[in-house]
């Protein structure tokens, strides 16, 4: 990586600073004016041990645990 684009600030559109991680992973706007939808994961169970996650949108996300939080589902929740 050039020592120049370590150090180099780069403004938003919108005026902010865009801090050099950001830059150096390519992005030219800030977190608040970037149109990508964040990320969120949902948990697979697998086994009392054996669980991971599933990477998706925050919205899909947020719509699982929504679903997964009813009464009657699952044998947590009686």
């Amino acid at each position: 990586m050039c020592r120049n684009t370590r150090t180099k600030k780069m403004k938003c559109k919108c005026k902010n600073i865009i801090p050099i991680q950001r830059v150096n992973l390519g992005f030219k706007v800030c977190i608040d004016c970037s149109q990508t939808e964040q990320y969120g994961c949902a948990p697979l169970i697998n086994h009392k041990t054996g669980n991971s996650i599933q990477i998706m949108s925050s919205s899909d996300a947020a719509r699982i645990s929504k679903m997964t939080q009813r009464r009657g589902y699952g044998t947590m929740l009686g």
